[in-house]
C-alpha cells in the first residue's frame, strides 16, 4: 500500500534506536506517490507542488480583502511544504494537528446551540471547554499514534458535512443552495479519490498513475473554501434572519471553479445590535 523512500539521506532509516521526529522518512504514513522520483530534494514531489493551489487562493484573498491574510498563507505553505518535502513525522503533526484545532475551533464558534447536548445547551462556555478539552485529548492519542490522525480528521468533519446538508435543504436561496450542492458533490469526489489511493495503491503503480493523493489536495482547497462560504451564509442567515447576505464571486462568475466565492453584507447592519438573536442561545435554527 505504501512505498518506502527511494534513498536515505541518514543511513539511519532502519536504526530503531533514531527515532527524532524530525528525521526525514520519519513519519510512518506514506502516500502511493513514489519518493523522490521527481527530484531528490521532495519526497513527494506532485502533493508538494500543490501549495500553489494555497498560493493563488491566498493571492485571491489578498486582493480581495488586502494584506490580512499573509501570516495565514505563509503558514499553510511552510507547513505543507515542510511534510511533503521530507515526510518526517514533525511534519506529519504539524500539518494533522493544526487542521484538527482549527476545525475543532470552527465547532466550537459557529455550530448552532440546537445542536449541543442538552446539558450545554443554556451556557455555550461549557461546550467551548469541552471542545478543547476533547481536541487535547486528541492531539495527545494523534502523537502517541499518528497512523490514526487522518482518519480521525474525516470522522471530525462528518457533522460539519450532515450540517452543511441539512441546512441546504431547508435553504431558498438558490445560488447558495447550488453553491452547496457542488461543494459536498466535490468533497464527495475528494474523499472517494483519498480512499482509492489508501486501499488501491499497487494497481496505481501497476498504471504508473500513483497520484491520486495530489488531486485530494486540488479538490479539498477549493470545497473547504466553498464549505466555509455555505456554512458562514446558513449561520448568519439563522441568527439573523432580516440580514441581506449576497454571494458574489471574484473576479467573476465566468470563472467557475476558479473563482472566489464570498459574501458581503448590502444593509446598514443594525440588526446587529438586537439582544434577541444571540445565536448562543437560540434553539431553532
Amino acid at each position: 500500500m505504501y512505498i518506502s523512500s527511494k534513498i536515505d539521506t541518514t543511513g539511519l532509516n532502519n536504526n530503531p534506536i533514531n527515532d527524532s521526529p524530525f528525521r526525514i522518512g520519519s513519519s510512518n504514513v506514506d502516500w502511493c506517490e513514489p519518493n523522490y522520483a521527481v527530484t531528490e530534494y521532495i519526497s513527494e514531489f506532485w502533493n508538494t507542488a500543490n501549495i500553489i493551489n494555497v498560493w493563488i487562493k491566498g493571492i485571491q484573498y489578498i486582493l480581495l480583502f488586502g494584506s490580512t491574510n499573509n501570516d495565514y498563507t505563509f503558514f499553510i505553505v511552510f507547513k505543507t511544504s515542510y511534510k511533503w518535502n521530507y515526510n518526517s513525522l514533525a511534519g506529519q503533526l504539524v500539518d494533522e494537528i493544526s487542521i484538527l484545532w482549527v476545525v475543532m475551533a470552527g465547532y466550537t464558534i459557529f455550530l448552532p446551540a440546537i445542536y449541543f447536548p442538552q446539558s450545554l445547551r443554556a451556557q455555550r462556555h461549557r461546550f467551548i471547554y469541552s471542545c478543547i478539552v476533547l481536541t487535547i485529548i486528541v492531539t495527545c492519542l494523534s502523537i502517541i499514534y499518528p497512523y490514526a490522525n487522518a482518519f480521525a480528521l474525516m470522522i471530525l468533519g462528518l457533522p460539519s458535512t450532515a450540517f452543511l446538508a441539512i441546512h441546504l435543504s431547508r435553504c431558498d436561496n438558490r445560488r447558495i443552495k447550488n453553491l452547496g450542492i457542488h461543494c459536498l458533490g466535490m468533497w464527495g469526489v475528494a474523499v472517494t479519490i483519498w480512499i482509492c489511493d489508501r486501499l488501491f495503491c499497487s494497481f496505481w503503480l501497476s498504471i504508473s498513475f500513483p497520484y491520486l493523493h495530489a488531486f485530494w489536495h486540488v479538490l479539498i482547497i477549493f470545497s473547504s473554501n466553498e464549505a466555509i462560504v455555505v456554512c458562514a451564509y446558513l449561520v448568519v442567515k439563522y441568527q439573523y434572519p432580516q440580514a441581506n447576505l449576497i454571494l458574489h464571486a471574484w473576479p467573476n462568475e465566468q470563472w467557475g471553479c476558479f473563482s472566489l466565492p464570498y459574501l458581503k453584507f448590502h444593509d446598514d447592519g443594525s440588526y446587529l445590535s438586537s439582544t434577541s438573536n444571540n445565536f448562543a442561545t437560540k434553539s431553532i435554527v
